[in-house]
């Protein structure tokens, strides 16, 4: 795991449980929708921080596995476990480009809000797909870029301002394109919008303060096509949300 990923994810955990972003929200529910989970499988979940997504998982499946990079989160995911009395969900430390399972041996894989983070997105969605049986469904929830390539560029260089673990907010068509090449049929999206606060985004992630000035200045002083197309205004700005269900 690159050293300013490790940096950034240890002790933001708690951050992060509380966090409304990652708790619940319209993607999360999309995605247990999609996701469709049935008591007899087990689950994984690429990604998983603090495990906002894996407790909804272990509530209906015979056993959830997540997966993270870093400790500090698994530290916070096993917090929320112990709180809600969850039982049958299980942490491994791991990248997601290199998961430590056999072939085949998930019914069901999510990830949400995570791969914008991996440093080869790629190589994590050929893992997934090695990693599922035959007919095993994956859902991705995350952030998209716009297709306008200023958007683009605009969206992607804020988070990684705000955040240098960032890698890559994709256009939808990308994320699709790297699911295809990784094996997987496209069969379900849905987009949405979510308005984030300016202020509690930057604490959450502790930005220093240099940085957490550049961020300012670039929504301030965003055109007034950026500034419609993330609905920005005094507080904050919306992120692009795509969630899309895949079948291997």
């Amino acid at each position: 795991m690159p050293d300013a990923t490790q940096k950034q994810w240890e002790g933001l955990a708690a951050a992060y449980l509380e966090s409304p972003t990652h708790a619940r929200g319209e993607d999360l529910e999309t995605l247990m929708s999609f996701a469709d989970p049935k008591p007899d499988e087990v689950a994984l979940d690429v990604g998983c921080g603090v495990g906002h997504t894996l407790r909804r998982l272990a509530a209906k499946v015979r056993l959830a596995v997540g997966v993270d990079a870093t400790r500090g989160m698994l530290e916070g995911a096993r917090t929320l476990l112990a709180r809600e009395g969850v039982t049958n969900a299980t942490l491994v430390v791991t990248a997601a480009e290199t998961l430590p399972f056999l072939d085949a041996s998930f019914d069901l894989a999510t990830c949400r809000l995570a791969a914008h983070h991996f440093t080869d997105a790629a190589a994590a969605f050929r893992e997934v797909h090695r990693v599922l049986r035959p007919g095993g469904r994956f859902v991705l929830s995350d952030n998209y870029a716009p297709d306008d390539e200023p958007l683009d560029r605009f969206i992607n260089t804020l988070e990684a301002t705000r955040d240098p673990s960032h890698v890559r907010e994709h256009t939808v068509a990308g994320w699709r394109d790297l699911l295809e090449q990784a094996g997987f049929s496209v069969t379900d999206e849905s987009r949405g919008t979510i308005h984030v606060e300016t202020e509690p985004w930057l604490v959450r992630s502790r930005t220093p303060d240099d940085a957490a000035r550049r961020a300012r200045e670039m929504l301030r002083g965003a055109p007034p096509p950026t500034r419609a197309a993330f609905g920005i205004d005094e507080h904050g700005f919306d992120l692009l949300k795509v969630v899309l269900r895949m079948v291997r």
